[in-house]
């Protein structure tokens, strides 16, 4: 497969929205590259993607959303977000794939935890068996990648979801 960045993503979405005779100006190609790679990022497919039924704009990005992915599929493209989703999903399917790396990963750090999104906290909830050590840093005061997905929420959601783990509150004066 071939790796994309940003760029050549974009790329691929203006052609598609030209393929499909959209009009480009009321529905971006960094609109609809942002409404992929968010639905990605939470581990959403297409065929997964949720919308309102009266809303067009969602549908028409929607419409775009699977376009991509069978254009992705058929030439063997592959963009950052395709790569953790991949994993996430090979991960959860192949039992015996997943248990070998638990086995190998039983110590786990995330730094700058409030900076994950939706796909990288479910890598750590999959990858993370009940024998691991798993430790986070944190500052939910530095978060500002929530534009990119990122959910500070996951340091409350660590903490109540990985109970039987101990919190560490440093701080500074």
């Amino acid at each position: 497969f071939q790796i994309i960045d940003a760029e050549d993503q974009g790329r691929l979405v203006r052609r598609i929205i030209k393929n499909l005779d959209i009009d480009e100006e009321r529905y971006s190609a960094k609109k609809a590259q942002w409404f992929i790679n968010k639905n990605k990022d939470e581990g959403l497919r297409a065929a997964q993607v949720k919308i309102r039924a009266n809303d067009i704009m969602e549908r028409t990005f929607l419409r775009i959303y699977e376009a991509y992915e069978e254009l992705c599929q058929r030439g063997g493209i592959v963009d950052f977000a395709e790569l953790l989703l991949r994993t996430l999903e090979l991960l959860q399917n192949n039992s015996e794939l997943l248990a070998h790396y638990q086995q190998r990963f039983q110590h786990i750090l995330v730094d700058e935890f409030q900076d994950t999104n939706a796909i990288q906290y479910n890598w750590l909830r999959t990858l993370a068996s009940s024998q691991a050590y798993v430790m986070i840093v944190g500052d939910d005061d530095q978060s500002i990648y929530s534009w990119r997905g990122a959910k500070v929420e996951n340091i409350r959601r660590f903490q109540r979801e990985f109970s039987d783990t101990r919190t560490i509150l440093l701080e500074q004066n």
